[in-house]
């Protein structure tokens, strides 16, 4: 009973959420290295695969997004492989800092 007590005090409020973290970018991860997979053993394909592999968080998925679109378009054509993107990105929705997200893109001078 103490115990509960004194682990109540403990600031563990960020473990629940970290968890949470590593899951849902275990998730993108497996989708990622999904798609990459219906490509072959192509150099370019394994090396991509390789980085989203060792990629150890939410962020460093999110910068490795375009080196896998990359690569796919390399197979696919861009407009098929921005399609299959279109499932990742939609995973990183309400997931990371404002400042990751898509940016609106506004015309200068207007």
């Amino acid at each position: 009973m103490k115990l509960r007590k004194l682990l109540r005090l403990l600031p563990l409020s960020g473990f629940g959420r970290r968890r949470t973290e590593d899951r849902r970018a275990g998730e993108i991860r497996t989708a990622m290295l999904q798609m990459l997979r219906t490509h072959g053993r192509d150099y370019g394909i394994v090396r991509v695969a390789q980085k989203v592999q060792f990629a150890d968080n939410l962020e460093a998925l999110w910068y490795l997004r375009q080196d896998v679109m990359t690569a796919l378009s390399d197979f696919d054509g861009e407009s098929a492989a921005r399609h299959q993107m279109r499932q990742i990105n939609r995973m990183f929705k309400g997931r990371l800092p404002d400042a990751l997200g898509p940016r609106d893109h506004r015309r200068l001078g207007a």
